[in-house]
């Protein structure tokens, strides 16, 4: 490992436990990814150990507000380094947080690390060299993924200058724009932290870099040397724990014993003589294994787990606490924390938990190779049922109430064209293009309710907007007509978007359709967001609207699509018509 220069030492470091990172969902839901055991050993652990040994001394660990700080952290500070902890109190933003530690970081460059990145063998000497060289700064690790299927996050860069252009979430194959990728791993000037909103939210790749780029200072992209891996989705996590296995001269497997060629053992582990192994495998503290099981790698095993007799395990990740029963059978599948295994289990291909709910099921990443999941706490697959059952059911609804609502109000939308024809000149309908479920555009419906130039005079006004998020919105916007007032002020404008709920474009309840661009702010929230389909109302709009802060409106889409069910649905409803008729936050 090359130890930093006393000239390139940089001391502090922030780790980022993004609190909704939903490529890794639903594992992620359990704990945070720096928590995921990468062979027994929780992935924080090589990260911590890693910035130990480059030098750095003093370390901050942010997590968002409904985040809990694990025990497992506190209890377990490595010595010569310094560890500590900060939640923020409302969603701030990947570069937001950065300005909430100014005083910790100093006035020294400083380490960001993604919680869900795998250090390896990284080498930060010539990261920081680089960075320093070329008077960057921001440096963005970057690697390049010739094996990527198209969906990942990835960079543009110059490749004269080695400056990034910019960063790009594809959502469709044709879309794709480069190989290169985001490693996880970034390098800040401290000055960089005097552009960063003091109060709003603030995300680094989608609104700092930019705003740098604008004001002609270097950001710079660095293709990380050495082996690391950034994890982006559940097939990352599995493949991080099958490489590792299957090179295992790179890792010391946490002290445990080889007892056979490829078969590493803890502490307290009392195995049949009757079991057969066939490596890699490693097998945690205080496990049992009993007669005749068969345990085939690569495989890892947790610690105080029970493999009963007749168990076959092929090519699987079982996490802590786990009983096996009698004859059971679990084939490349990935086994969660304290999971209750019933008799006669079975399981090829399937990631098992317990608990979960149909937000935590819609999160699973699009390219997702497993065929599912199972919910234990009442033994059935969710993708095949529950998740169906409440798609039918909402789409039912929406069908429903949507062509009833159309029927009863058909005569009154025929009054209020010719009323915004003979209160202004255009069209009596404003279709825009908007990004509906996985980023799939559409044209969205609304009454017509500004002047016709309105898309030009938005460029002059977009100084004085109101608000604090990515939508634009002024008490007295000038473009807005008289009638339009009306309109607005009562929600009258979006009933045409029946029509999107109708044709199946949009839902009755969901998160607002927004362009592209205005999603930008926070890439977790888009990709979360754009899980389902968009909803004519949601749980932001019955918090005040445009009298909402951005940071409440990114919690409340999250907390809809995480906890989303036929009666949230029915009660965001009821709450709508009482929200429009007192015209909260109605601009």
């Amino acid at each position: 490992m090359n130890i930093l220069s006393p000239k390139l030492s940089v001391k502090n470091c922030v780790i980022l436990a993004d609190g909704h990172r939903t490529e890794l969902d639903p594992l992620s839901g359990y704990c945070s990814p720096l928590m995921f055991p990468i062979i027994n050993k929780p992935l924080i652990e090589y990260c911590i150990d890693f910035l130990r040994k480059s030098g750095i001394e003093d370390i901050i660990i942010t997590f968002s507000e409904e985040s809990k700080i694990p025990d497992y952290l506190k209890q377990n500070k490595l010595s010569g380094i310094n560890i500590d902890y900060y939640r923020e109190d409302r969603p701030r933003g990947t570069a937001g947080i950065l300005r909430d530690l100014e005083k910790f970081l100093g006035k020294e460059p400083f380490l960001v690390i993604d919680s869900n990145l795998f250090v390896g063998q990284i080498d930060l000497a010539r990261f920081i060299r680089f960075h320093i060289e070329i008077g960057s700064m921001v440096t963005v690790g970057v690697y390049n993924d010739d094996h990527s299927n198209g969906n990942e996050e990835n960079v543009t860069i110059n490749n004269i200058d080695k400056t990034i252009k910019s960063f790009h979430k594809p959502y469709s194959s044709i879309d794709r724009r480069s190989l290169w990728r985001p490693s996880g791993v970034y390098l800040f000037n401290p000055s960089v932290l005097k552009f960063i909103d003091q109060k709003n939210y603030m995300d680094i790749k989608e609104q700092l870099v930019p705003l740098l780029q604008r004001e002609a200072l270097r950001v710079s992209a660095y293709e990380i040397e050495g082996f690391h891996l950034c994890l982006n989705s559940l097939n990352d996590y599995f493949n991080l724990n099958r490489d590792l296995l299957l090179k295992g001269s790179y890792m010391d497997f946490n002290n445990k014993e080889e007892i056979e060629q490829g078969v590493w053992v803890g502490k307290d582990v009392e195995i049949s003589p009757k079991a057969y192994f066939l490596g890699p495998i490693v097998i945690g503290n205080g496990c049992e294994i009993k007669d005749w099981a068969q345990i085939i790698g690569p495989t890892v095993i947790g610690n105080r787990c029970r493999i009963s007799e007749g168990v076959v395990i092929r090519e699987s990740i079982i996490w802590d606490g786990i009983s096996l029963p009698d004859s059971s059978k679990v084939e490349y599948s990935l086994i969660g924390e304290n999971s209750n295994i019933p008799d006669n289990f079975h399981s090829k291909n399937m990631v098992v938990l317990k608990g979960l709910n149909i937000g935590d099921v819609n999160l699973i990443s699009s390219d997702y190779r497993l065929k599912g999941i199972i919910n234990l706490s009442n033994i059935l697959s969710i993708k095949s049922s529950q998740e169906k059952i409440h798609k039918i059911t909402k789409r039912i609804m929406d069908l429903v109430l949507s062509a009833a609502g159309i029927i009863l109000l058909l005569p009154f939308f025929l009054l209020i064209a010719i009323a915004i024809k003979n209160d202004s000149q255009g069209p009596v309908f404003y279709i825009q293009k908007r990004c509906g479920m996985k980023g799939k555009f559409f044209g969205m419906l609304k009454f017509r309710t500004m002047v016709a130039n309105a898309e030009k005079l938005h460029r002059e006004l977009i100084s004085k907007k109101e608000t604090d998020g990515p939508m634009f919105k002024m008490s007295n916007d000038p473009r807005i007509t008289r009638l339009g007032r009306i309109l607005r002020g009562t929600s009258i404008d979006e009933l045409p978007q029946l029509f999107n709920v109708l044709k199946g474009e949009m839902s009755l309840v969901g998160p607002r359709p927004l362009i592209m661009e205005e999603m930008k702010f926070s890439s977790s929230w888009r990709d979360t967001r754009l899980r389902m389909k968009p909803g004519i109302t949601g749980l932001w709009q019955i918090q005040g609207r445009s009298d909402t802060p951005f940071h409440d409106w990114i919690r409340y889409d999250i907390k809809y699509v995480k906890d989303q069910s036929l009666w949230l649905d029915i009660t965001v409803l009821f709450k709508t018509v009482k929200v429009v008729l007192k015209r909260v936050g109605a601009h």
